[in-house]
């Protein structure tokens, strides 16, 4: 699986007219985080 994932990601790297459309889709797809989840994501650096 993890083979085929870096094939899939590699394999589309430099089809640049397709990464923003696909962006905007899953973006807009997603539905929103609260705010508490977020925080615990945060590192201290």
């Amino acid at each position: 699986r993890y083979l085929a994932e870096f094939e899939y990601r590699f394999n589309r790297r430099f089809k640049l007219d397709v990464i923003v459309p696909r962006l905007v889709r899953a973006s807009v797809q997603t539905p929103p985080m609260p705010g508490r989840l977020l925080k615990l994501a945060e590192t201290s650096w």
